[in-house]
């Protein structure tokens, strides 16, 4: 019993692998499919002379021409085999929940939960963490079946302020990395539950209809093809959150909410861009200004993060004992050869703080997850001050001596 404890962590640890493998795989089938297809109708020739065909599209591939016809109705004689596009949505959500079990919800002590912005227990963490989901398709869903639908601009404009006020919540409810996943998660349940409870049930009455002779329900379809352009729209900010886990300097930032919300603006434009460019409709001004917020954003997220309350001028000379001191009892316990810290067997990415030599190699580390950003140590499970953080800051600014 004793040795399938220990060896638990490291099934964990495939297990994430192999999760994060396969939502990767199909996510990029979903997200394949959804820009297909988009493309596909946009650039659909339908000036031709036919009763049945609503348009029709040449295109060559892989050593061969295909030709693709949208018909007005269903086919005269039914197929025998229908492809359907719909288990790459569902792989892609039950991966992802997977992954959200895995790595949060069973570390929902330290990857959940910042007991400096909530101290809640693990319980509640999770509890909360299903609500948003639910929460967040259910808001949606109403929103689509109201009146404003019929106003893009408005519905929009009411989205991105409820999709903002979500992403403000989370950050003051769960650590900043949590907080950014979970606003994916939420936009991915929405985007999953569009395929399951509107979008495939719309195809099954076209087809179930065309096999009875009976003329399918319009409005439906209609619902179906809106649900899918929300999906098609939503697909460059989710993306945006799944890497930016490898970049603490966005979702550690004090303001790392409203950055969301820039980009995840930024990234519809791009998608709508392109959405009019397979329409052979040109906004030119669209590119150029998502590139412009891009770099006024990339220029105020990377201003040095310096705390107002201390000045450089107040730490002199920083001796490294003292530097070596702090990443021992807030870094080491967790980042070490032997861990001592309750529930790690080994460290986290097999960085280790054990010598000096270990220190100089991970500054970057250092300043990108502790100092440019507060992710490090998780929820501050070790209790670093910012005292503490200012003095690393002010160490490595004036050059990372260790002789002194």
């Amino acid at each position: 019993m004793e040795t399938l404890t220990s060896l638990l962590p490291f099934f964990l640890d495939w297990l994430d692998l192999i999760v994060r493998w396969i939502h990767i795989i199909v996510g990029i089938a979903w997200i394949g499919t959804s820009f297909y297809f988009n493309w596909l109708d946009s650039r659909l020739d339908r000036e031709i002379d036919s009763e049945d065909i609503d348009g029709e599209l040449w295109s060559v591939h892989s050593g061969g021409f295909y030709h693709i016809n949208k018909l007005k109705g269903p086919p005269k004689v039914f197929p025998k085999e229908l492809h359907w596009f719909k288990w790459e949505a569902y792989t892609t959500w039950i991966s992802g929940f997977a992954l959200l079990i895995i790595v949060y919800y069973l570390n929902a002590e330290s990857i959940m939960i910042d007991k400096t912005i909530s101290d809640i227990n693990p319980f509640t963490a999770i509890i909360i963490s299903l609500s948003f989901l639910a929460g967040s398709w259910l808001v949606y869903d109403f929103l689509c079946k109201s009146a404003l639908i019929d106003n893009k601009i408005l519905f929009s404009t009411i989205g991105l302020i409820l999709a903002t006020i979500v992403s403000y919540a989370l950050t003051k409810i769960y650590g900043s990395r949590a907080a950014y996943i979970h606003v994916g998660a939420c936009l991915g349940t929405i985007m999953a539950a569009n395929v399951f409870h509107v979008i495939i049930p719309s195809q099954k009455n076209m087809v179930n209809a065309a096999l009875a002779n009976k003329k399918p329900d319009l409005k439906k379809g209609l619902s179906a093809k809106t649900r899918s352009i929300h999906n098609n729209y939503l697909t460059l900010p989710v993306l945006f959150i799944m890497i930016s886990a490898h970049f603490p300097f966005t979702y550690g930032h004090e303001y790392n909410w409203l950055i969301l919300a820039i980009i995840s603006v930024i990234g519809a434009s791009v998608r709508h861009y392109f959405n009019l460019r397979n329409k052979k409709k040109f906004n030119v001004w669209i590119l150029p200004t998502a590139a412009l917020g891009m770099i006024c954003l990339m220029l105020y997220v990377s201003l040095p993060k310096i705390n107002n309350n201390l000045e450089k001028n107040t730490f002199e000379e920083i001796n490294f004992n003292e530097v070596a001191n702090i990443i021992k009892y807030r870094c080491g316990v967790c980042h070490a050869n032997n861990p001592t810290y309750e529930g790690f067997e080994e460290p986290p990415l097999g960085i280790i703080f054990d010598t000096t030599q270990d220190i100089l190699k991970n500054i970057k580390g250092i300043k990108d997850q502790s100092l440019d950003s507060d992710i490090m140590p998780p929820g501050n499970i070790t209790g670093i001050t910012e005292v503490e953080r200012n003095i690393l800051r002010i160490w490595i600014e004036k050059g990372a001596n260790i002789n002194n």
